[in-house]
């Protein structure tokens, strides 16, 4: 934020919203207030609280493992145990065992999944989807074609707001960003968005071999990755090599480049240390004819996995050989579960998801013996039915994850998330109601809107890429947007219910409740004394004044373009992003 004003920040961010209409006596009071440059925007990150102190436990661990607390969280959490570690220990178990039902999410969605409705292609079955979307010609083509992944966007920011299972939605938008498809491509990417997320969920608390092979059998990846057309002899390398650089081994640690394979030095375990571009190659041998049934060659049309045995690599030419594993007959589509099974149990990888799953859950600077550990933990579980179950609750256990704050930063779609589940934001993002597209546009704009990035590696996660002025910018906007709606979120009564008696609606105490609210804790002084200048400022009274001594300010009056509302939008806003907020 060096070099930009305070107003001028307000003015080129969402704050200019919730600002607007706020008189002109408003907005010089707010001119007048002290500049934020030095407490609330500090020049540098840091990764503790700003007083140099942890916050809460319960605020650290809701914060990590989920998108934040929602109202009644942080004293459910501090309700589980006597002590920190029983309360963790109680929580993870519950977290780490997620059952069907999701009460508040499926109370949303009561009604909305029959035909029709808004949310009428996220239970429908892989084939349903290629029928009645993929392939559907007709009136509204575009339109029908693109509903399953508009309805997937909405129920993104439906779960990761409501879900009682926060852990399993965090981690659900890990590993749909490991195995990342661009929802936008096709119009077989476009349709199939709920069976790939069925994929990755049936899966994601159980062995990573399992969710790999369905990962591989999915149209959406098949068709993204390219491995749809991937036939001899003319093998398409696009996807071997994805699997290899971004799902299994790395494209950094366990790449050795253009050398012969049999240079390559073996690992700790005995196993070839890493893959080479022919390895590259030969796996894209193994996996032609591994496709999708498109109607093509006499094939179904119902978007089905499909081996194509008449498309598979011809064994005359020479054996296939992806590092450790030789293949010199044809096995049909057991040649890839040979090679799948292979990398899925390498050390490589589970080095390389033990350091992304660490740095998603502690921090991008999660040290090397923390990692170690984990890589080991998902090694020696390899063969375990709950692989990785067991691999997070190792993370989540740890002392690194308990003790640590600050080594990420939040990505649009996860401030968003936070202030709604902090603001007790209350609304449906159904495809109807026009809010969430409004939501979706201004994620879209701050670079994080699900399923829309094109690379396949995903979105990035680390910090240092969402620091820039434009994200935050962005995200704040989209933030401001949810806060200014008064039909889906009333700032005054909210605040009014947290301050009952209204000679107590003081700056000191709005913003006293709003940290406790919308943070969980109290940051360092100067930066509270900022939050109470600035709600000074804008009412015209003092910090220990009510704000109704204002004379044209009545608290009492919680109507949409009042300016007690506008004031607490504003107020609210700057809170949740700030960058003592902005820290996870």
């Amino acid at each position: 934020m060096q070099g930009i004003s305070r107003r001028d920040f307000l003015v080129t961010s969402g704050a200019a919203s919730a600002l607007a209409g706020i008189s002109a006596t408003d907005s010089a009071h707010a001119q007048s207030t002290p500049p934020f440059a030095n407490s609330l925007f500090p020049s540098k990150p840091v990764n503790r609280g700003d007083t140099g102190q942890l916050p809460p436990f319960a605020v650290r661990v809701l914060n990590k493992a989920g998108f934040g607390p929602a109202r009644g969280d942080l004293a459910a959490f501090n309700a589980l145990g006597g002590n920190d570690t029983q309360r963790l220990q109680n929580w993870v178990d519950d977290q780490l065992n997620p059952t069907p039902a999701d009460p508040a999410v499926d109370a949303r969605l009561s009604g909305l999944t029959s035909p029709g409705q808004d949310f009428d292609t996220i239970n429908k079955t892989g084939q349903q989807l290629w029928l009645e979307h993929v392939r559907y010609e007709g009136p509204d083509e575009f339109a029908t074609r693109i509903r399953p992944t508009a309805q997937m966007e909405r129920l993104v920011l439906l779960r990761g707001a409501y879900s009682r299972w926060q852990l399993r939605e965090l981690l659900a938008d890990f590993w749909h960003n490991h195995f990342h498809v661009y929802s936008y491509l096709s119009n077989e990417t476009r349709g199939y968005v709920p069976a790939y997320d069925r994929d990755v969920r049936e899966h994601m608390f159980g062995n990573f071999f399992d969710m790999l092979l369905a990962n591989t059998r999915n149209a959406s990846m098949l068709f993204y990755l390219d491995n749809f057309r991937n036939s001899w002899p003319n093998p398409n390398e696009n996807y071997a090599r994805e699997v290899l650089e971004l799902h299994t081994l790395g494209a950094v640690e366990n790449y050795y480049g253009a050398i012969a394979p049999v240079t390559v030095p073996n690992n700790s375990v005995g196993q070839r240390a890493g893959y080479t571009e022919i390895d590259v190659f030969q796996f894209a041998r193994a996996l032609t004819g591994w496709g999708v049934a498109d109607g093509n060659d006499g094939a179904p049309d119902t978007g089905q996995f499909l081996f194509r045995g008449d498309r598979h690599y011809d064994f005359s030419n020479g054996p296939i050989q992806v590092m450790d594993i030789s293949i010199a007959s044809d096995g049909g589509e057991n040649d890839v579960i040979q090679i799948l099974q292979y990398l899925a149990d390498h050390f490589g990888t589970a080095r390389f998801i033990a350091t992304k799953l660490c740095q998603r859950l502690v921090g991008d600077d999660a040290s090397a013996g923390l990692i170690d550990t984990i890589a080991n933990e998902f090694y020696n579980r390899r063969s375990d039915s709950d692989q990785l179950r067991e691999v997070y609750r190792a993370i989540l256990t740890s002392d690194e994850f308990q003790n640590t704050w600050g080594g990420k930063a939040r990505r649009p779609l996860e401030t968003v998330l936070r202030a709604w589940r902090a603001a007790n934001v209350d609304f449906t993002p159904a495809e109807s109601n026009g809010i969430s597209g409004g939501v979706l546009g201004r994620l879209e704009q701050a670079g994080q809107r699900p399923w829309d990035i094109e690379p396949p590696t995903g979105f990035p996660d680390f910090k240092g890429f969402w620091q820039g002025t434009g994200t935050l910018i962005g995200s704040w906007r989209a933030v401001t947007y949810l806060l200014t709606r008064n039909d889906i979120l009333n700032l005054a009564a909210e605040t009014n219910g947290m301050i009952p008696v209204a000679n107590q609606r003081t700056a000191i105490n709005i913003a006293s409740n709003w940290f406790s609210t919308a943070l969980g804790f109290t940051p360092e002084p100067a930066v509270v004394s900022e939050v109470e200048q600035f709600i000074s400022s804008l009412s015209g009274v003092g910090v220990n004044e009510p704000l109704d001594n204002a004379g044209n300010i009545n608290t009492a009056d919680t109507g949409n373009g009042s300016r007690y509302q506008r004031i607490l939008r504003a107020t609210t806003g700057l809170i949740i992003m700030l960058p003592v907020g902005q820290r996870r």
